[in-house]
């Protein structure tokens, strides 16, 4: 069942105005324009607009809201309506009748009538005005009926928003921990190898968990901060590693303030590089490419890999990074990313592009 439609007061108001330029409007031009027709004529008129105006009234503040809407008793609501229409097109004629019948143009009100042209008179009044009913009947459904549709469109958006958010924030819970720890490991091998570069990269760990916990739980942040810290993440992970491997790192300079991204967006790529790098005979690499142009913001990174084992890491546990990235993308920037995860001939590569004016704030 469809919750009851509320009306606000300016809301009311509109209506009021609505119904009264669309129903006595006419009547007034014709009362203060003119006088060609007789008084009692344009009485009638706006006898016939106050009908009008009831009858739409009392569908639109009661019938449809409670009846058609609130209980969901359509045949109700049009039982109660034929009704209605019945009774004023069976009623309204014998009240003229009783006050001299109904009004005649001035230059027919000397000329008598036959019973045929009486019968006529009676009968096109109440096709006319009955149509006329059944219109403000009409229009008063069609209002709330858009008015329904127009809250239920927000209601949709507004849930599906709070749903967006509940998701994006159980993705950040996995993420964050997901980060701190794969850096402690790194920090607590580093400290066998070299105690001074592990309490320096202590140091610069802090200084990366300040963003993560303020900075990275807004929404967005200036992608120029998202570079930084991607910087200082990439020179806190290649103290531990090992020397066969060789590290190309070429970060962009970001000139435009206003482009701002999802916080540790970026990040799940470089880290899932430092993660599953693979020495193949001696030998191993991490190439990470971020730029930004008038059109796309692109990062690639690829590093050396075994073939299978990236699908397989992926299907895992620690693969939730990369299913988080991809949630992530599909609910801030829907239709306006691409990104590729694949492995080719010893050599895994993610590559994410954004459109740069999905990163501007409207």
């Amino acid at each position: 069942m469809t919750p009851p439609i509320k009306s606000s007061k300016a809301g009311t108001a509109t209506v009021v105005l609505l119904a009264f330029l669309l129903f006595y409007f006419p009547s007034m031009l014709a009362l203060f324009s003119h006088d060609s027709e007789p008084k009692d004529m344009t009485t009638f008129n706006i006898l016939m607009a106050t009908c009008y105006t009831g009858i739409f009234c009392v569908n639109y503040f009661l019938l449809v809201p409670k009846i058609f809407f609130g209980k969901d008793s359509k045949p109700l609501f049009f039982v109660i309506n034929i009704i209605l229409v019945l009774c004023l097109c069976s009623l309204l004629p014998l009240w003229f009748e009783a006050h001299g019948g109904l009004p005649r143009p001035r230059h027919l009100e000397k000329i008598p009538m036959t019973y045929g042209q009486h019968l006529m008179g009676y009968l096109r009044f109440i096709i006319r005005d009955g149509v006329m009913m059944i219109l403000s009947i009409a229009l008063a459904y069609a209002m709330r009926a858009s008015k329904a549709r127009e809250e239920m469109r927000s209601r949709v958006l507004e849930l599906e928003a709070e749903r967006r958010n509940t998701e994006l924030m159980s993705l950040k819970a996995q993420l964050n921990p997901h980060f701190l720890f794969n850096s402690l490991n790194n920090i607590y091998a580093l400290i066998a190898i070299n105690p001074d570069k592990a309490q320096q990269s202590l140091h610069e760990l802090s200084s990366m968990l300040r963003f993560m916990i303020y900075d990275s739980e807004a929404e967005t942040v200036s992608l120029n901060k998202e570079m930084q810290f991607i910087s200082d993440f990439t020179r806190l992970m290649s103290l531990r590693l090992n020397p066969s491997v060789k590290l190309t790192c070429e970060l962009a300079e970001i000139n435009d303030n206003s482009m701002r991204i999802a916080p540790l967006l970026i990040l799940t790529l470089v880290e899932n590089a430092f993660k599953h790098v693979a020495i193949v005979e001696d030998r191993g690499f991490i190439d990470i490419c971020i730029n930004v142009d008038d059109e796309y913001l692109r990062c690639k990174v690829e590093n050396s890999s075994i073939e299978g084992e990236n699908k397989n890491l992926e299907k895992g546990a620690s693969g939730v990074g990369l299913r988080n990235i991809e949630k992530q993308l599909n609910l801030l920037y829907p239709n306006a990313y691409n990104l590729y995860k694949g492995s080719k001939k010893g050599v895994y590569t993610a590559e994410l592009s954004i459109k740069t004016e999905a990163l501007r704030p409207v």
